[in-house]
């Protein structure tokens, strides 16, 4: 039996996606997959990265969540990290821990920093994860094209193996509470 499930938001901040892949395409179904959420009384979990200086300041203009993005509710949880891995540092498991998850759906950015940090972390927390190919996005750099790292990304997460947790990669349309978002 599947065990309680959360989606987890990561910094789709300003600043983090000005460059993203696919940037609005891909916080417009970040949004459809916040409102499907909290339709299906899906916990929702917003992660935010902060410096202590420049852009990413919190408060400053580049730190706040995209305007395009679905906006949390006063009752939802908002983790401020200072790390890739929103577990370090943080009382992202503590909150996880209170409301019994099991199995967290991650979206987000930057795929090859915050995002597969994350997703490691899960796992290594032994939480089921399950990586939506299709909503998280990150920035060319030096050597890779965006779309190469996330498809690198994707098969590497894809890959790991645990008698405690898991990884899975889903499309948007194959997670069972966006089913009626498609059919629909």
């Amino acid at each position: 039996m599947m065990g309680k499930e959360v989606l987890i938001v990561i910094d789709v901040q300003t600043a983090v996606m000005e460059q993203g892949y696919n940037r609005d395409e891909t916080i417009d179904r970040i949004s459809k997959l916040i409102r499907n959420a909290r339709e299906g009384k899906i916990p929702v979990v917003y992660v935010q990265h902060e410096y202590p200086e420049g852009i990413m300041k919190r408060g400053e203009f580049g730190w706040k969540l995209h305007e395009r993005l679905e906006q949390p509710l006063q009752q939802e949880t908002i983790i401020y990290k200072t790390v890739p891995n929103a577990f370090a540092d943080t009382n992202l498991k503590e909150i996880l821990d209170q409301i019994n998850a099991t199995h967290l759906y991650i979206c987000g950015a930057q795929t090859d920093f915050c995002v597969d940090s994350t997703c490691r972390g899960a796992f290594d927390l032994h939480y089921d994860v399950t990586l939506i190919t299709d909503a998280h996005t990150t920035n060319n750099n030096d050597l890779l094209s965006a779309p190469q790292i996330i498809k690198h990304t994707q098969n590497t997460l894809g890959n790991f193996w645990s008698p405690n947790a898991t990884i899975s990669l889903k499309g948007s349309s194959e997670i069972n509470w966006m089913k009626k978002e498609v059919e629909g």
